[in-house]
């Protein structure tokens, strides 16, 4: 009977936020935490408030799994290459998103399209050959995809 009632204890305390871990659900977040969350986003807009949306959840998902847990990379297609210029709107964003490791890739075919060079983009952004090559690429390897 005691030993019944401790278990009832127990399980009332982790249910309700006595701080007690079972074994299994410590087992289950140690194996988690064997390999990194990654979590690459796509943004085709030309507009600083998708940008910062996706840069919010960037980095609001790295706050929460923790830098040394996470890779994050941002893949710009297409108009939302204008936001990687060096006159973007969202620069200082996207300088402060690549100080916290948060890769920022541009597509070369859009680059090429747009008769842009790497000097044109904020320094310290990445240029890919295609930026769905990049995306599917990462999807295959297990990244998570998201898209604002």
């Amino acid at each position: 009977m005691k030993r019944t009632l401790a278990a009832l204890a127990l399980s009332a305390a982790a249910v309700f936020g006595g701080g007690f871990v079972p074994q299994a659900h410590a087992d289950t977040l140690a194996a988690k935490s064997q390999g990194k969350y990654q979590l690459v986003i796509q943004v085709t807009d030309d507009n600083p408030k998708v940008w910062n949306l996706a840069l919010n959840n960037a980095f609001a998902f790295q706050r929460n799994v923790g830098k040394g847990n996470s890779e994050i990379e941002i893949v710009a297609i297409g108009p939302g290459l204008d936001m990687l210029k060096a006159e973007s709107k969202v620069k200082d964003r996207i300088d402060q998103a690549l100080d916290q490791s948060i890769d920022v890739v541009a597509c070369g075919e859009t680059m090429h399209a747009m008769k842009l060079t790497k000097d044109d983009l904020i320094g310290g952004v990445r240029v890919v050959p295609g930026g769905l090559i990049e995306i599917a690429d990462k999807e295959r390897a297990g990244w998570v995809y998201y898209r604002p």
